[in-house]
């Protein structure tokens, strides 16, 4: 006995076949948009500096402008030659004289100047380790001298010594404070020794004989 169909199903199968084929073209349709949306690998975008078979420029970045440096700092003093172990300023040459014989046969080397003008062209020419100077003298006192000297860099660090025949020490240690003391004249031998070389340090003491025959080549 021959299938019978109705033909409600006839009108049925006829769309259901229209409804699937519709389905399948939107779904291929679907797919095909999101393939050509799609970025291939090789089309993607590449960090920068990363080889993608072309060269890639890495970034510049700006460099700042190059200074040289300020050098704020005051500049050094030149650092000066010995001259001597100490210099001895005093416009008396009897005073100059003794100073000399004292110091020298203590073992120190010593210049002489006769005021503060002789004084600072020595200072200019070379380094020594302790000054010592009478204050009342001719052309340039002994006041002037140590303010100068504390006032330039080369010898603002140099101990200072006064000794003075002035009555009252008081005032004239009240004119230059910053000196390391003052002796009245006539000053105590070994206290000025044992305060020099305090200041200096002490150096070995020359022999009479020796002594003798130095103060007679350097007699003034």
């Amino acid at each position: 006995m021959p299938l019978q169909i109705p033909d409600a199903a006839l009108l049925i199968l006829p769309a259901a076949a229209v409804g699937l084929a519709a389905g399948y073209g939107l779904s291929a349709w679907v797919a095909s948009r999101r393939r050509s949306t799609s970025v291939a690998p090789e089309d993607a975008p590449q960090p920068v500096g990363t080889n993608t078979g072309s060269a890639a420029v890495a970034p510049q970045t700006p460099r700042p402008p190059s200074h040289k440096p300020i050098d704020s700092a005051p500049p050094r003093a030149a650092t000066l030659p010995p001259a001597a172990d100490l210099l001895l300023v005093d416009d008396s040459a009897v005073a100059r004289a003794k100073l000399r014989r004292l110091f020298e046969t203590a073992g120190y080397k010593v210049h002489l100047a006769s005021d503060g003008i002789e004084a600072l062209a020595l200072l200019e020419k070379g380094h020594y380790a302790l000054l010592i100077t009478d204050l009342e003298m001719p052309n340039m006192d002994g006041v002037t001298l140590i303010n100068t000297c504390l006032g330039r860099p080369q010898t603002a660090r140099m101990p200072i010594l006064a000794i003075s025949g002035h009555e009252s020490l008081r005032a004239k240690f009240s004119e230059c404070r910053d000196v390391c003391g003052i002796h009245r004249k006539p000053w105590v031998d070994d206290i000025l020794l044992s305060h020099a070389a305090t200041l200096v340090g002490a150096r070995p003491r020359r022999t009479t004989a020796a002594a003798e025959r130095h103060e007679a080549d350097h007699s003034v």
